[in-house]
């Protein structure tokens, strides 16, 4: 009785603030872009705080025209740490947008003062714009979905996965989330999404960055984060643990789990990359099969509790972000840098799950369990790196390409210099192919090159191919590496690397050569400047730190 006065007293104290669409639909739909702005405003409304916000020279809307709307709220306090949250990225997986709604809402009504007073939020509910508003109730039929609206669409108008696309930055939506980075500059983002159909015990999966070649201080912290998350949930009665799937990914009675895996480690994916901008991540992933009203409230609780742990964690966040700053700028004064270009999965733990032998409707959807079976399993939630290679004090880009990839890399946040400026004691290397592998289908929009090589002082020898001159390399970009990002750089620009922009297609008029293009064969687009001697020429800058208002 007294949990109901409790109860009927929040509900009364807090009349009047507005609802959010599951919420005054009892949970028939799920809202459009332009009922999320319509709460936002609602709220705007009825308590001062929560402004739009927009990032300088990002785009406004979607190649449809639909925008992409965020909002800031800033905590009261003067020591805040900046957090941005991100939901919808795929339109059907709604749970994320509906659950910040109502964290803000929250927020604005006191509830959790000291995330109001310690936290300085953006958040973007509808990241895919336009899956948000592709409403159909035949979509993702095997999850319960709201009766009446159904979910979103998970690529965009494009047919892009937008969670596939951080590194290309095709879409004017993530080229939105780069200009936030740059101007907002968070310690921390989240990404909120929904499982695709593993049949574990779960109530919510997550997981931290596990980005190839990201500093791996930063990376043990992330995961130390959600560990003691996941064991604060655990304690109030919400099981939670890294995102994966058993192995083998349907498993059945003749052939049960044997291990639990996590997801890759390419940079391309929203929950890895900030590590390479040398900061935190967590991804969210509430349970496919509880009903809709709980996987909402699941990501709400999740989202809580991590915000919980990085307001009262907030001076050590910051400390892990500058050091691992820190360490790469100490890797290029000590040289010479190696990164690696692949990584396997490694075993973390072993740690005890719950399988569960589902019953299904015609749909997909689970209705009960045949069994359910307790098993100890190794648990590959980490990765390690693989086939290390030198790092070069830079690269040189033909000019012929800057057009195109000058934006981009821009839009990363790289600096880009005339190539002119390249430390001129440091001999220019040229790639020497050695194997390569165009994708059989396409893949975004793209047939993915994959090359094999090394870096050689000598030009491979082919004839006729087109020469570099003294004033190509001049007038060519020379991206440093001893820079801040230099990570990112290098993952972006070695074509080695299976999320570079010659994979992405960038440089294929001079990579892929086809039937028909029977002309001369031009040179290959990227140079590197040859390993940095010790100490490094011109050691990382580290920009100075941003006061946390």
């Amino acid at each position: 009785m007294r949990s109901l006065l409790l109860a009927l007293a929040g509900s009364c104290l807090f009349a009047g603030w507005p609802q959010t669409v599951p919420e005054r639909t009892q949970f028939a739909r799920t809202s459009t872009v332009q009922e999320v702005r319509a709460f936002m405003d609602a709220l705007r409304r009825q308590a001062p705080g929560l402004e739009p916000y927009h990032p300088k020279g990002a785009p406004r809307a979607t190649e449809t025209g639909k925008p992409l709307l965020a909002w800031r709220l800033k905590g009261a306090g003067k020591d805040l740490l900046r957090v941005y949250v991100n939901a919808n990225i795929h339109a059907g997986e709604v749970e994320g947008k509906e659950a910040i709604q109502q964290v803000v809402r929250e927020l604005l009504q006191g509830r959790h003062p000291e995330l109001r007073r310690n936290l300085d939020l953006v958040i973007l509910p509808a990241y895919n714009a336009d899956g948000t508003d592709a409403l159909d109730p035949a979509i993702r039929p095997w999850q319960p979905n709201p009766s009446e609206s159904g979910v979103g669409r998970r690529e965009n108008a494009l047919g892009l996965d937008l969670n596939r696309d951080l590194m290309r930055a095709a879409a004017p939506n993530t080229r939105w989330l780069l200009a936030m980075l740059a101007d907002f500059d968070p310690a921390v983002v989240m990404d909120l999404h929904t499982t695709n159909g593993s049949t574990h015990g779960f109530h919510l999966t997550h997981g931290p960055a596990c980005t190839l070649g990201a500093d791996p201080d930063l990376l043990a912290f992330n995961r130390r984060m959600l560990v003691e998350v996941r064991e604060q949930l655990k304690g109030e009665g919400m099981p939670t643990y890294d995102y994966g799937n058993f192995t083998p990914y349907r498993p059945t009675a003749e052939k049960p789990p044997t291990a639990w895996e996590t997801y890759d480690a390419h940079p391309r994916l929203l929950t890895n990359y900030p590590a390479l901008r040398n900061r935190l991540a967590v991804l969210s992933e509430s349970y496919v099969y509880r009903s809709w009203p709980d996987r909402i409230s699941d990501t709400r609780r999740f989202v809580l509790a991590c915000l919980g742990w990085m307001a009262g964690h907030r001076d050590e966040v910051r400390r892990q972000v500058r050091g691992s700053e820190q360490r790469w700028a100490d890797q290029w004064r000590r040289g010479p840098v190696a990164l690696p270009l692949s990584a396997k999965l490694k075993e973390v733990e072993r740690y005890t799950f719950d399988w569960v032998d589902p019953i299904r409707d015609d749909q997909g959807r689970l209705t009960g369990e045949k069994t359910r079976t307790r098993l100890e399993l190794p648990s590959f939630v980490g990765f390690e790196g693989q086939d290390e290679v030198p790092v070069p004090a830079g690269y040189l880009v033909d000019a012929a390409f800057a057009p195109t990839v000058l934006p981009l890399l821009q839009a990363h946040g790289l600096k880009v210099l005339k190539g002119g400026l390249r430390p001129r004691a440091l001999p220019v290397l040229h790639f020497h192919e050695t194997g390569r592998k165009v994708s059989p289908s396409a893949y975004q929009g793209v047939f993915t090159l994959e090359l094999q090589g090394a870096w050689k002082a000598e030009p491979a020898a082919k004839k006729l191919q087109l020469a570099w001159t003294p004033a190509d390399l001049d007038r060519a970009l020379y991206i440093p590496l001893d820079q801040p990002l230099g990570r990112l750089a290098f993952y972006l620009l070695d074509p080695r690397s299976t999320d570079s922009l010659a994979f992405w297609g960038l440089f294929h008029s001079a990579l892929i050569r086809g039937n028909g293009m029977w002309g001369e064969p031009p040179r290959f687009p990227i140079l590197a400047v040859g390993p940095a001697a010790s100490p490094a020429s011109g050691a990382v800058q580290l920009p100075e730190p941003r006061t946390q208002e």
